[in-house]
């Protein structure tokens, strides 16, 4: 050691050593680095813990405490080395696992979203024939009202089925896409809760809205069929519905029991109601053909779920992670 190629008295020597010796069981390296390169600190240190030192024996003791900051280095470096390549090989498995566990899960909300999107296009084509049904009944209501009936109530009834496998196939890939990220939260960090908060307004949403559509459907189904009985035991009112339906003046009670017997059908529409009633199947049948061609085209380029997207985002990101480990691992070796 440098200090002894400087001529201290023994008990300064004893000293020395005794001090060397407290800071290397004592102080961390960093607080020692920090005291040693810090000119003003070491000079505090030795005006008020060393004052019984020469400079000369403050510089040696500073010297004997350079030398013990390069030792302590080198053996947590040595031990940090050790640690590591013991704790890497279990760390690598790990690491492994996780990587399969999220693909596995980003494959199977792949391969649940593939078949949402076949059911969500059988809902779609179902959707656009009870738009087209309920345009012809619409239309054909001043002409023959018993078929009109008819072809309104098929439509409600597949408006009814189009609406209940919509909700059906969302509450199916919501539950399946909650429950893998859910999974994958516990795999990896970094899984955005917010994008699960819109889900779940998204989904309470849908069930909101495709009640009110089932209700009303189901309600027409009850009117037209509650009609249809009518028309048979009363043909008359059939003919007074006709006359309001092409135009035609009725009278007061006329209207007024057509509107009783046919209320909220077809039959008791006036001309500009109906063809009100015909846009606005219109307007929804676009809808449905559109939302069609476009779940077919998903469905042509792979039909793959964002969600899956997310989750082999996160696996490549600990793949690259284990790639990085896996070099300094072997520089170590």
């Amino acid at each position: 050691m440098t200090s002894e190629s400087r001529e201290l008295s023994p008990e300064n020597e004893s000293f020395l050593e005794d001090a060397i010796a407290y800071f290397q069981n004592t102080v961390s390296p960093e607080v020692l680095h920090h005291l040693l390169n810090d000119h003003e600190a070491w000079e505090r240190f030795v005006a008020v813990a060393v004052a019984s030192l020469s400079r000369e024996e403050a510089d040696t003791l500073r010297e004997g405490l350079n030398d013990l900051t390069g030792h302590m280095h080198m053996e947590d470096e040595e031990l940090a080395r050790e640690t590591f390549l013991n704790v890497f090989p279990q760390l690598k498995a790990e690491l492994e696992n996780r990587i399969r566990k999220l693909h596995e899960l980003a494959d199977k909300v792949d391969k649940v979203h593939k078949r949402c999107t076949i059911s969500n296009m059988v809902a779609s084509s179902t959707g656009a024939v009870s738009g087209l049904l309920g345009i012809l009944g619409l239309g054909l209501a001043p002409v023959t009202a018993g078929f009109s009936l008819t072809l309104l109530t098929t439509g409600s009834v597949l408006g009814v089925a189009a609406t209940v496998t919509h909700v059906s196939t969302s509450l199916v890939e919501y539950s399946n896409t909650s429950s893998a990220r859910a999974e994958a939260s516990d795999l990896v960090s970094g899984i955005d809760q917010g994008d699960r908060v819109e889900l779940d307004l998204q989904n309470t949403m849908l069930k909101i809205l495709s009640l009110g559509s089932l209700f009303r459907n189901l309600q027409k189904i009850a009117k037209n069929n509650s009609a249809k009985k009518v028309a048979k035991v009363q043909p008359h009112l059939v003919d007074k519905a006709r006359r309001l339906m092409t135009g035609r003046s009725v009278s007061v009670r006329s209207g007024n029991l057509v509107q009783k017997a046919f209320g909220g059908t077809a039959l008791a529409m006036t001309k500009g109601i109906r063809f009100l009633g015909m846009a606005s199947s219109g307007v929804f049948l676009l809808m449905d053909v559109s939302s069609l061609v476009k779940e077919s085209r998903h469905l042509h380029e792979g039909a793959r779920a964002e969600s899956a997207e997310v989750l082999r985002q996160h696996a490549q990101e600990l793949g690259r992670k284990l790639e990085l480990l896996t070099g300094l691992y072997e520089s170590l070796m």
